[in-house]
Formats: structure tokens, sequence, C-alpha cells
């Protein structure tokens, strides 16, 4: 089909929301993707990075919004702005470079010159050679929405979307769990890290989201290794595995908790030197989940992730929680850029720092144990669903239709919790935000 007649197809019929299944062509047809563009990114506050990272004024980083490259900026008087990464008088990318310092972005073909702030300051000739003839006020970048919460920076092109913080809704209260469980909050260990994944863009958002089922299936033995070996038997992790809540919230947010094996101690990978501080920042509900987490994942719709989970790659070593926060960027039906945080709270001692981050990369990065097995798993997912017959199936998630029942009634935090994180409920409520967002013309 071509784009125009997506746009007028009945796009509902793609994802059955009673019966849990969901067509493949979603994941392979450029025409979808294209569409997925305008319906869903340019209508989404998107995650583009965290305030540590543009901390002074002047300070720059470049991004991605869907398929726009913008400039996230802290102008001369430190408000953050977000800006099209191109010049308006003809298009051409104005900042190259991935950060840096400027109080003004120079276009590289013509060298017309624009504040951070997004006025025009100066064209290739005087102002006077177009005789008047031009109200140069329109050549002020195009500037996007900004939002922050916790720290993280957001951004959309959409002037009507609903506000930040009714946009986040009750994922808040869980972001305050990873992003504000200390009085400084978290700050970013490095630039994002990127690679391109053969993969649709959705796979890692619904993974993320979570799913519970592929966790030992996929990752079994790297995981009983790599928290704890024989301290922690498969038999245990996959009991575990199975009986953590799955949340699902309004807006497509959803996620999952999963507490450590019997016997764990308490705060088991966090810094030992913040627990107190724990203690006074959250509140009572928050610390009763948090305090035997062994795992927390989650997915702001549509395309923001993050991974909470303790390492260790020895009996002698500590098993320092890492923090992995990442957004799944789409260039393609069949390709996405995972741009790649790691962050840890600000107050943390040096050496656990160290300790984090040594154990997010050698995990979740392009050369990670994790993120290798889920590229494989991602990409053999992409290789049996492109073809004429493979894009005519559906997947299932047909989990949910014994899973309904599960309601847990008396769950400590907000949003609609589900007895186990192979319920497929939390994850399905992507697609289920999917859907209603592409039903949506105009």
């Amino acid at each position: 089909m071509k784009i125009e007649d997506w746009r007028t197809a009945n796009l509902g019929d793609l994802v059955d929301p009673e019966m849990g299944w969901v067509s493949r062509e979603i994941f392979v047809s450029p025409e979808i993707h294209r569409l997925e563009m305008e319906r869903l990114f340019l209508r989404s506050w998107l995650f583009l990075g965290h305030e540590s990272e543009v901390p002074k004024p002047g300070d720059y980083v470049t991004r991605q919004m869907g398929d726009d490259p913008v400039i996230v900026a802290r102008d001369k008087d430190s408000r953050l702005r977000v800006f099209l990464n191109a010049c308006p008088h003809r298009g051409s990318m104005l900042c190259r470079a991935d950060e840096g310092n400027k109080m003004a972005f120079q276009c590289p073909y013509h060298g017309w010159t624009f504040g951070n702030d997004g006025a025009l300051v100066t064209v290739a000739d005087q102002f006077d050679d177009y005789r008047g003839r031009v109200d140069f006020n329109d050549y002020r970048l195009v500037e996007a929405r900004v939002g922050t919460y916790a720290g993280c920076i957001f951004a959309t092109f959409d002037d009507e979307l609903m506000d930040l913080d009714s946009y986040l809704g009750d994922s808040r209260w869980y972001i305050d769990m990873f992003f504000s469980k200390t009085p400084g909050g978290v700050e970013v260990l490095g630039a994002p890290l990127r690679w391109q994944a053969q993969k649709n863009w959705k796979y890692g958002a619904v993974n993320f989201a979570a799913d519970g089922p592929h966790a030992l299936a996929v990752h079994g033995p790297v995981t009983q290794y790599i928290v704890g070996g024989d301290a922690f038997p498969r038999e245990e992790l996959l009991k575990i595995a199975k009986t953590g809540p799955a949340i699902r919230m309004e807006n497509g947010h959803g996620g999952i908790f999963i507490n450590g094996p019997e016997g764990a101690p308490p705060w088991f990978g966090f810094d030992p030197e913040l627990i107190e501080t724990y203690h006074r920042t959250l509140d009572e509900n928050q610390i009763k989940l948090m305090e035997y987490m062994f795992n927390g994942v989650f997915t702001i719709f549509p395309n923001m992730s993050w991974v909470h989970f303790p390492i260790t790659f020895s009996e002698q070593q500590y098993p320092a929680m890492f923090f992995n926060l990442r957004t799944w960027q789409p260039t393609a039906a069949d390709r996405t850029q995972i741009w790649n945080w790691f962050m840890v709270d600000k107050e943390a001692a040096d050496w656990y720092k160290e300790a984090s981050l040594r154990a997010g990369v050698q995990t979740f990065t392009a050369a990670g144990t994790f993120d290798q097995d889920d590229a494989e798993a991602w990409a053999a997912i992409n290789n049996g669903s492109k073809g004429t017959i493979g894009r005519r199936q559906r997947s299932s998630y047909q989990m949910i239709l014994a899973s309904e029942e599960d309601h847990i009634t008396d769950f400590p935090g907000p949003g609609k919790a589900y007895a186990s994180t192979y319920s497929e409920m939390s994850e399905f409520g992507i697609f289920l935000e999917w859907r209603k967002r592409m039903m949506q013309a105009g």
C-alpha cells in the first residue's frame, strides 16, 4: 500500500485490543513508518537529554526528534531551548558537532548567523542589500516547546499537545523513584553512546515496557553469572522473574519491577552510603518498592526507556546498580539508532560511579552482553517478518487474555498493576497507545 492508502485505512485493524493480536505489517512497512513520524513522533513529548549535559549558558548538544535533527541549547539567560537543526535560509544543518558551547550558530553554507535564542543576527550580505523588501523576522530558527521533569529534557513541535506533566501522568511517581531519589538527582556519566540495530524501533520500546518472558530465555546464563553466580540459581531467577508486578499507565507508559531472590538484603547493589538519603527523599510507598528491587525496567511512550540493574563480575566485586537510559530513534522501518546514556545519583561516591558505569558499559551497550543478545533476537524477528508471507502474519500478545483477572488491588504505586511480568499487559499497552494515536488523522 502507498502512504496515501494507509492515511485513509482503518489502522485500528492492525492491533486487536480484545484478542491481543498485532499485525507484523506495523514493523516492516516503510509507509507506516513514515506515518508514525507524523502521527506519533510529531505529537509526543520526546526525551532529548538531561540538564546535566548542558549546565552553563551557551552549552548545546545535538539530538533527534523523530526524523528531524535538533539543537538542545541553553541560551545566554540559561533558558533551555530546542531548535530544528536547519538554517531557515536554505535548510543546511547549522550544527555538525555533537556538543559544545556557543552563543551563536553560523550556517556553513552562506554564513547566516543565529543567536542561541533563535534570533537572526546577521546574513551573508548586508541587510540593506535586500532594499527593505524582506522581513527578517521570518528567519527565526524553528523552535519546539520545551519541558523538563526530574532533570530530563523533553520537547515537542506540537503546539496543541497537553503539557508535559499531564503527558507523563502517573509515570512521574516512578520517574521520581529513579531520577530523584536523592536531593541532587542524577547526573549523566559521559556522552550518549550510539549504534544502529537491524530492527523496528517498537521492538525496543515494547521490550522495555517490559517483556518478562524473554529475560531468561535470551539472557539466562549471562544473568546468573553477573548477578552473583551460584548464589542465585536459575530456578530462583525464574521464580522472581515471574512474580514481579507489571504496571500499565495512561498515555502508553509502562514497566515492571522484579524483587531480589528470597534472602537478598535490602538495597542490594545501591550505593550503601546513600541508603539513609533514599529514606529521607522517597515516600513510604516508593521505598517499599525500591528497597528490595532487583530490576526496574520502564518505557515512556513512544521511545524513551530505562533499566536499573545490579551487576558484578566476580565474588569479590560489589554488585553495583547501573542506570541505563535510552531512546529508540527510528531511522527506517527496519533500522533503529539506539542512543544510550548512563546515569548515577549525583551524591554517589566516586568509586561507586566508576563501578556503576563499568557495569553498564559491559552489559547494555553495542558490545555489551545483554544488548548483543537482544540485537540477535530483534534481527531474527525482522528477518522472519519482512517477507511477502511473513508480513501477513500476526504477533501474539494473548497472555493478556489470562492476565486481566490478576490485577493487584493493593499495589502501592499509581497505574494499574498486574501480578506477573509474564502478563504482557504493560508491553501490550504500547500497542494500544500506538493504535489510538495512529487512528487520529489530521
